[in-house]
């Protein structure tokens, strides 16, 4: 998810003066509409508090921390299973949040591998990691990560500043796993970034968007629905998103309640409120994101920023255990030293 818009860490509170229950909880900046939150409050009287997070890793070190007394946390499905495993999360009854069963199946497959019995783990969407350009500016058909090594673009680049997203599409570009640590195979990692590098005008997973919208950049790495908020409809017309030819990342984001939470049965009906088709719908929309309700397909009135025949190339970012990450990160921090 993968999906952010906002710099600043920013709290939202959407509520009427009155309510007497709320939940708390850590979303992607600008990803579920205000209109949504009050939609909920009005029909259940539960107000929602939400700090906006920029990354997994702020989820987890919050978490970690102190557990913030938040509710509901939103991370990706790589962190999703470190902080099961970590025992900070708690088992949810599925049978009282009727409308995930409205899930994509070939979606879903990729929790139920972590989650057999979905205890855990409730979907809320998914997507895929891309390359978006400006086609009045770039001359020619961008494929896929071949055009970092073009120097014609030099500085007119951006690339996440994300080790898993960066260092997986590399791996999977060399044909390798996404979990590799075999040293040749990090070795030709670190030099196929190295030479991303030096045509990139920066690392940056906060402020690439911006960027691409006041023309400070014509191609950024990152996520469509991110860079497509902050574009005019003239810049959105010329905007394209491009699924890597050689494969892509793909990420889910998903609904966990925290083991402290005290508001389990309040965290149930908003998971199962989200997922009614409608309202799905009505968020899908807002992002321009592709449905994993499956439902709420029909009842969306835009067209995904990319299509769900592009899904055929992709592979799931998952958790690769902390012994493959530490030597990921040691190739990873060679190529930010240089």
């Amino acid at each position: 998810m993968k999906k952010l818009f906002v710099i600043m860490i920013l709290s939202t509170m959407v509520s009427c003066a009155n309510s007497k229950e709320e939940l708390k909880m850590l979303m992607w900046s600008d990803t579920i509409p205000v209109e949504v939150y009050k939609a909920f409050e009005e029909e259940t009287g539960i107000r929602i508090v939400e700090d906006a997070i920029s990354s997994n890793e702020e989820i987890y070190s919050k978490i970690k921390a102190s557990g913030g007394g938040y509710d509901i946390i939103v991370p990706s499905l790589d962190y999703a299973h470190i902080m099961i495993n970590e025992e900070l999360i708690q088992e949810l009854d599925i049978s009282k949040m009727p409308n995930l069963t409205n899930s994509d199946p070939n979606i879903l497959s990729y929790v139920l591998e972590i989650d057999p019995n979905q205890q855990y783990i409730m979907p809320f969407l998914f997507g895929v990691t891309t390359i978006n350009y400006n086609s009045t500016k770039v001359e020619e058909d961008v494929v896929g990560f071949d055009i970092f090594t073009n120097s014609a673009y030099k500085n007119k680049m951006i690339l996440l500043n994300d080790m898993r997203e960066v260092m997986g599409s590399a791996l999977i570009y060399l044909g390798y796993d996404i979990g590799e640590t075999n040293t040749t195979a990090l070795k030709e990692v670190e030099i196929l970034l190295r030479s991303w590098k030096g045509n990139v005008l920066r690392f940056d997973a906060d402020s690439y968007q911006i960027s691409y919208a006041n023309g400070e950049a014509d191609i950024v790495h990152g996520y469509p629905d991110t860079v497509s908020q902050v574009l005019t409809k003239e810049q959105k017309e010329v905007t394209k998103y491009i699924v890597p030819n050689k494969g892509a990342i793909m990420w889910i984001d998903s609904f966990l309640v925290l083991k402290d939470s005290k508001n389990v049965e309040n965290a149930q009906k908003f998971i199962n409120f989200i997922h009614r088709p409608e309202i799905y719908a009505q968020v899908m929309d807002y992002l321009g994101a592709l449905s994993l309700n499956i439902l709420a397909r029909d009842l969306m009135e835009t067209e995904p920023l990319i299509s769900y025949e592009g899904l055929t190339n992709v592979t799931m970012l998952r958790d690769i255990g902390n012994d493959s990450l530490q030597i990921q990160s040691r190739t990873w921090e060679n190529v930010q030293a240089q």
